[in-house]
Order: C-alpha cells, then sequence, then structure tokens
C-alpha cells in the first residue's frame, strides 16, 4: 500500500472516528478544545468536497504527473483538519 492510499483512509476513516470521539461532551471541554474541534470539522468538510470535486474527473484526463488531483484525493481529507484545527485554536475568539 502507498503512502498515499494510507493518507487517504485515515482521512476518510480515521478523522472521522477522532472527530467522533472528540466531540462528545464538548461542551465540557475548554473553550480552546472547541475551536480546534469545530476547525477540524470545518476543514474536514471543505477537503470532502474538493476531494469528490477532484475524483470525477474522467480518467482520460488524469496524467502520471497530476500532483493537485493526488493531493486533493489522497492527502487533503488528511491534512485539512490538522491545519484547520490549529488555525482555529491560534485565532481569538470575537
Amino acid at each position: 500500500m502507498t503512502p498515499g492510499i494510507v493518507a487517504m483512509l485515515a482521512g476518510l476513516f480515521g478523522v472521522p472516528l477522532v472527530l467522533l470521539v472528540w466531540g462528545h461532551r464538548l461542551r465540557e471541554h475548554s473553550a480552546r478544545q472547541r475551536r480546534a474541534f469545530w476547525g477540524a470539522v470545518a476543514g474536514h468538510c471543505v477537503a470532502a468536497i474538493l476531494a469528490v470535486t477532484f475524483g470525477i474527473f474522467p480518467a482520460e484526463e488524469w496524467s502520471t504527473t497530476d500532483m493537485v488531483r493526488g493531493f486533493f484525493g489522497f492527502w487533503a481529507l488528511l491534512l485539512f483538519p490538522l491545519l484547520a484545527g490549529l488555525v482555529a485554536v491560534g485565532r481569538r475568539p470575537s
């Protein structure tokens, strides 16, 4: 299994499982943890939309050097929630 496949499976199944466990009794967590949680949820939603969008391109349009499609199809589901959670933690509440 390639690292891209492992990242896709972790982003497709692992991230939602972690968010499900993390979101249990969310009101009891600190404000910083709640911001990180909602940032990760938003990041995963955006990544899922992009992954599906890039995944529906017909196979005739693929190339061996198509890094953008590979990134959004394999890595975005894992990386976007992490980055969005970090951005949300660093942001001050208004």
